[in-house]
């Protein structure tokens, strides 16, 4: 196993961690290709790494990606941009979401992409780019139906004049987010924002901007709809093996679109401590669950604190040595119990798996997913960033 610091590597023989995550660089590199080969010709292909790379960690991520054709990157704020930078020197970096007013000099010290969509961020970028005999590069965002981030259509030429006016300022993308292109059952919405997007693309070439950057592709476009991937494409969930609905996969199978996925994280703890406990013992805060036979019950030194929902309390399942054991009573800030009655080599310090595979057994991110009442991205993104991330 490897674990990386930066765009260092260091080999070891096992995680020498009681709780870690450990990253696939195979299904990952295999992810990347298997999306690329969906590629219009001529478009980018941009890796987002936000909210820690979707829970699996920044600097892993993109060090394996910027190794297998991958040169384009997003994150959400400015402080992630800058450690990308001080690792990619060279890479195109976007930043989606919003930057404070007084992080903007840094983004133009260090040729980080903005995504724009208001008047005095516009305005301000230009004064400080002058003041720095500098270029600004931003991505005019389009909100064509999600009624998040963007300006509305109808206020783009307004935005065009400023730019105009604005010298140290280089229009270099322009952008747009689909709110439900994963429900592949119903395009309707989806086909409505992509002509709204196209219109105002339009607008844009034939007002004599040139921007190199077109996008507005997701996951769910990237696979079923290639009229969607102008110049870039962003890869978000898929990138980290992980269909973004049931919905998209179906569809992608019934078209008979070749594109296998396979998950790039696992979730791993260890066995802390072992005690048998009698009939009628109560387990935890709150005394929630009572043993209803004589048990062996293990101490796992995860709980909410580093991500594991406190919502599968009594109804979550962890893995041992290929055997589901039930976590029994209250999922705690720094630790869990659970069930390892019918695991007979149990024993202090074995591996018990939160999320992926041992043996026949799989927990799935699904599975989790659905005990809390959640989706897929959460679990992923609330997988607290300070346990360690393992390439294996």
């Amino acid at each position: 196993m490897r674990i990386s610091f930066g765009i260092f590597i260091f080999f070891i023989p096992v995680p020498n961690y009681r709780t870690w995550v450990e990253i696939d660089e195979r299904a990952l590199v295999g992810n990347i290709l298997a999306l690329k080969s969906l590629l219009t010709l001529g478009t980018k292909f941009c890796a987002v790494v936000k909210a820690n790379a979707y829970g699996h960690g920044l600097k892993e991520v993109a060090h394996i990606a910027s190794r297998h054709g991958v040169d384009a990157f997003a994150v959400d704020y400015v402080d992630d941009a800058l450690t990308l930078r001080r690792l990619l020197p060279s890479a195109l970096i976007i930043v989606l979401g919003y930057t404070m007013h007084d992080r903007l000099e840094e983004t133009i010290a260090e040729r980080i992409h903005l995504t724009v969509y208001d008047m005095e961020t516009v305005k301000l970028l230009e004064t400080i780019a002058a003041k720095r005999a500098g270029t600004s590069f931003i991505h005019l965002k389009i909100d064509t139906g999600t009624a998040r981030q963007g300006i509305l259509p109808q206020s783009l030429e307004d935005f065009l004049q400023l730019i105009r006016r604005s010298p140290h300022l280089k229009l270099s993308g322009v952008l747009t987010h689909f709110a439900n292109i994963e429900e592949a059952t119903d395009t309707r919405f989806a086909t409505l924002q992509l002509a709204r997007f196209q219109e105002a693309t339009t607008r844009i070439l034939n007002a004599g901007f040139e921007p190199e950057w077109i996008h507005s592709a997701c996951s769910a476009a990237i696979v079923l709809y290639p009229d969607t991937h102008g110049t870039l494409v962003r890869a978000g969930i898929s990138l980290y093996g992980l269909w973004p609905s049931a919905q998209t996969e179906l569809a992608a199978r019934q078209h008979l679109i070749k594109c296998p996925l396979t998950p790039v994280l696992s979730w791993k703890s260890r066995i802390a401590q072992m005690k048998t406990l009698p009939i009628g013992t109560p387990i935890g805060y709150g005394l929630t669950e009572i043993l209803k036979r004589q048990s062996r019950i293990a101490v796992v030194p995860v709980g909410y604190w580093d991500g594991y929902d406190r919502k599968l309390s009594s109804v979550g399942d962890v893995l041992v040595s290929g055997h589901r054991c039930k976590v029994m009573g209250r999922v705690c800030m720094n630790m869990l119990m659970i069930d390892v009655s019918d695991v007979p080599n149990a024993a202090p310090e074995h591996e018990v798996v939160l999320l992926g595979r041992s043996g026949r057994h799989q927990i799935t991110l699904e599975e989790l997913a659905e005990k809390t009442g959640t989706i897929g991205y959460e679990v992923l993104t609330r997988i607290n960033p300070l346990l360690p991330r393992v390439i294996v």
